[in-house]
């Protein structure tokens, strides 16, 4: 076997692999040998035919597909193995070149991973401070959590504006009743809009007990195409009207709501935990800024396919959120007035960044040549168990080689941010 590399216009790799006669003809008869029972020949049981009377019969190159992808695929891994500078990025594709009686010259493209030039990665002066907390942030997450604590009194008389009405509904069209038109005990905030048209407004002045029809129109635009532009009746009936309530902020409050006994000690914590989280807004800042500014001044033509990729993941990314809350791509698409090919063009450049980031963070690695040792990553492995309430041990048995390169990745990542974030401040 011999072989030669040529870089191409294109950027990709060329591989020239040729093969002597006696290397080929191996090849097709082991192919022969594998796949001769997928052919019938009148006459023989299967796998018994001879290879002239399948040759004959479908043709002197049957097996000669089989031949080149498993020739080729035995000697690339080799010269891959041999050969680290070549990095490929997606598989190769091949063509024949020559193919007579002194065997055969297998050409193979290969898309390789761009050349990457670096500008300044150090001494970029970049640092973001963190936010300083103030005693209205305070009060501000005191008045969320009071929120969050919020309590649903019945009360008597009518629904008015800002009430929960807790409420029995059937909708129909027509006379027909509609799949998903329809619950019982639902608590329903007046003034939300969390309902089509001005349905919540038809029940201010309801009291429990009542019943209304309630006409409505859904949309032209509606997600569901059989309700979309139509009137719809809603049988509704009042079970219960409600108040929202609002604990006091006080010593009681605190105790309820966290560890602490007294107010004082709980608004301590909250002004230290909101510091705690500005500082690491303000780390994660400065780590996009600098990464920003690298990614400005490199130099790297992105091949489309690393584009391509990161498209289909922001894509399927988008599709997973989007089945959690039961729509799909095509829904949401519509939804906007638009379709799922323009949704992927509009972030088209935010894949292009993702690749650009990937590519100069892995040439600073390149270039650094940071270490991992065994303790760093026992410390990690410490963390989680300890964050997951296991000894070391039983959480280091779920640990597979995939989920062992994730953390050795991320030890890797993170040494890197705190090398840019240090040596750019």
């Amino acid at each position: 076997m011999k072989h030669s590399l040529q870089k191409l216009e294109n950027k990709n790799l060329q591989l020239k692999l040729e093969l002597d006669s006696k290397e080929w003809n191996d090849l097709v008869e082991e192919s022969y040998n594998k796949n001769k029972g997928k052919y019938k020949v009148e006459g023989f049981r299967s796998g018994k035919a001879p290879r002239k009377m399948i040759e004959k019969m479908y043709g002197p190159h049957i097996f000669f597909e089989d031949a080149i992808i498993e020739g080729f695929n035995k000697h690339y891994q080799e010269i891959l193995n041999a050969d680290k500078s070549i990095d490929p990025i997606d598989s190769p594709e091949l063509s024949v070149e020559k193919l007579d009686d002194s065997g055969i010259t297998i050409v193979a493209e290969i898309p390789v991973r761009p050349e990457v030039k670096l500008g300044n990665y150090t001494g970029l002066k970049i640092s973001v401070a963190p936010k300083e907390i103030t005693d209205k942030d305070v009060e501000d997450e005191l008045k969320r959590v009071q929120i969050q604590n919020t309590r649903l009194v019945e009360k008597d008389g009518a629904i008015e504006n800002g009430n929960v009405a807790n409420i029995d509904f059937k909708g129909s069209i027509d006379g027909n009743y509609f799949e998903g038109g329809s619950a019982e005990g639902f608590d329903l905030e007046i003034g939300s809009h969390s309902f089509i048209d001005n349905f919540e407004d038809q029940l201010i002045g309801l009291k429990a007990d009542d019943q209304k029809d309630v006409i409505v129109k859904f949309p032209a635009d509606y997600q569901a195409e059989n309700l979309a532009g139509k009137e719809a009746k809603f049988e509704v009936k009042v079970n219960a009207v409600k108040t929202k309530e609002l604990p006091e902020i006080n010593d009681e409050f605190a105790s309820d709501v966290s560890e602490f006994d007294t107010l004082e000690e709980y608004k301590n914590h909250i002004k230290e935990h909101l510091g705690e989280h500005a500082k690491e807004d303000a780390k994660v800042q400065t780590e996009n800024q600098i990464i920003d500014e690298i990614i400005k001044t490199m130099e790297c033509d992105v091949p489309e396919i690393m584009i391509n990729r990161e498209l289909d993941a922001i894509m399927q990314d988008m599709e997973y959120r989007l089945m959690y809350q039961g729509a799909n791509l095509e829904a949401y698409a519509k939804y906007l007035n638009t379709t799922v090919d323009k949704l992927r063009e509009e972030r088209k450049n935010d894949a292009i960044k993702s690749v650009k980031i990937r590519l100069a963070l892995q040439e600073i690695l390149k270039n650094e040549k940071f270490d991992i040792n065994d303790n760093e990553i026992d410390k990690y492995i410490e963390n989680v168990a300890n964050r997951m309430k296991k000894s070391v041990e039983e959480y280091k048995k779920t640990l597979t080689d995939e989920r062992l390169n994730y953390i050795r990745n991320e030890i890797l990542m993170n040494k890197l941010l705190e090398f840019l974030v240090e040596k750019n401040k």
